[in-house]
């Protein structure tokens, strides 16, 4: 109650003001008081829009400080508090919700799980001839997302709902909504994948991947994102993308031109920038690898992170060259056998997925 025996707002809220005594405050202030409980009430329903909560802190804000009397300051901060609570509740809810949040959340629940492609038979013998797929009995639906898994030894192509196109390799996981966003296309990767990007300039298309972001409006790029990599990277055929990782203060971006490939270093925490021979990535989309005088080391390196299998080559010398074509639509056991020099043949073990090259 003020010097003038006249109530204020928090005698109001306080309920300090007896029945007799309610005319004895002003409407200004009794206004005021409304307000405050509006905000009170409103702390913890995330759902109370932020512009009708900036609203009422404009109010509260002018009803003060418009009058020459002093006030409480430790309800004003009260107040304040409670308004940044319903703020950053709001602000949370709203990102909770984003197509992109919504999607890296169920990628997190689900990246890691063990899905058996229907394409991919246990056993499978080494000597069978890798299939190539669109059928869409392979697609997994939950939750309004997608889940493409592509089975050991097989490779797949798929549309996505914009017309964007997928090449992906032998044991890659592709999740992509049901439906895009109005405001942009997202998909998250795990694995390698070829993506021919349906160009929109108004509907930005995004890869989420293991430490990477990439946005691109309308190109052709490969992508190699695998969990138990520390150095993942993308290779920018033709177009334009945005290469970024980590987030606020610690994020680093870079724009690519064609015929560059960028490779974050998670160990050393770097991102790395070279040139590349891009036609050996298009024709990888195709099945197929044109190589020369590369070493054996090196060949035998593509064959096992092609065909997703353990290649073992202890104490074989690699360092021999080998120059042509390298046929992945084959099975692996034949690209081995056109590669390997008298002498030396394998062994596959169909459970462990695992070769060994031996000398005879």
């Amino acid at each position: 109650m003020d010097s003038d025996n006249n109530y204020k707002a928090e005698d109001f809220l306080s309920g300090k003001i007896p029945k007799e005594g309610d005319g004895r405050i002003s409407d200004s202030e009794k206004e005021l008081a409304r307000d405050i409980k509006s905000v009170i009430k409103s702390a913890g329903n995330e759902k109370i829009p932020s512009l009708e909560a900036a609203e009422l802190w404009a109010r509260i804000q002018d009803s003060k400080t418009s009058k020459s009397k002093s006030y409480n300051w430790k309800l004003f901060i009260q107040i304040a508090a409670v308004l940044l609570l319903v703020l950053g509740a709001g602000l949370w809810n709203y990102q909770r919700h984003t197509s992109t949040n919504r999607l890296l959340t169920f990628a997190a629940q689900n990246i890691n799980n063990k899905i058996i492609s229907k394409m991919d038979i246990a056993g499978k013998p080494i000597n069978s001839t890798p299939a190539s797929s669109n059928d869409e009995e392979n697609i997994i639906t939950t939750n309004d997302f997608n889940t493409l898994v592509v089975g050991n030894d097989q490779r797949s192509v798929i549309h996505l709902p914009d017309g964007t196109k997928v090449w992906l390799n032998s044991g890659s996981k592709l999740i992509y909504p049901t439906s895009f966003a109005k405001d942009s296309r997202e998909v998250y990767l795990e694995g390698e994948a070829y993506f021919d990007v349906a160009h929109n300039k108004e509907w930005p298309f995004y890869v989420r991947a293991k430490n990477m972001n990439i946005k691109v409006l309308g190109t052709e790029f490969y992508v190699s994102s695998n969990l138990n990599s520390n150095s993942n990277y993308a290779v920018l055929v033709r177009g334009s993308i945005v290469f970024s990782t980590g987030s606020w203060l610690s994020k680093a971006e870079r724009k690519l031109v064609p015929g560059e490939q960028i490779s974050y270093d998670l160990v050393a925490n770097k991102l790395l920038i070279s040139q590349v021979k891009t036609d050996d990535i298009q024709s990888w989309k195709e099945g197929y690898i044109d190589v020369n005088s590369e070493s054996l080391k090196i060949i035998i390196q593509r064959i096992a992170k092609y065909y997703n299998i353990e290649i073992n080559t202890e104490g074989l010398d690699l360092s021999e060259t080998f120059s042509g074509k390298l046929m992945f639509q084959r099975n692996a056991g034949d690209v081995l056998n056109n590669i390997l020099f008298d002498g030396t043949s394998f062994v596959y073990d169909s459970t462990e997925r695992r070769i060994r090259l031996k000398k005879n």
